[in-house]
């Protein structure tokens, strides 16, 4: 049976250090997200515009 020592239990949930293309990968992915958030709110807001114009509500 193996023991372990305590620094190796500390390491245990420890992740790899992220490379510079995952973190530029990471940080390209939020702005795409951030942006088509922002896109599909507008589309939201504006459909709801059109409908109450050609309603009549103006």
């Amino acid at each position: 049976m193996t023991k372990f020592d305590t620094e190796a239990l500390k390491l245990v949930g420890v992740r790899r250090k992220e490379t510079a293309m995952e973190k530029t990968t990471r940080a390209a992915r939020e702005i795409l997200e951030d942006e088509n958030e922002m896109r599909r709110s507008k589309n939201e807001r504006l459909r709801r515009s059109r409908l109450q114009y050609d309603r009549g509500d103006r």
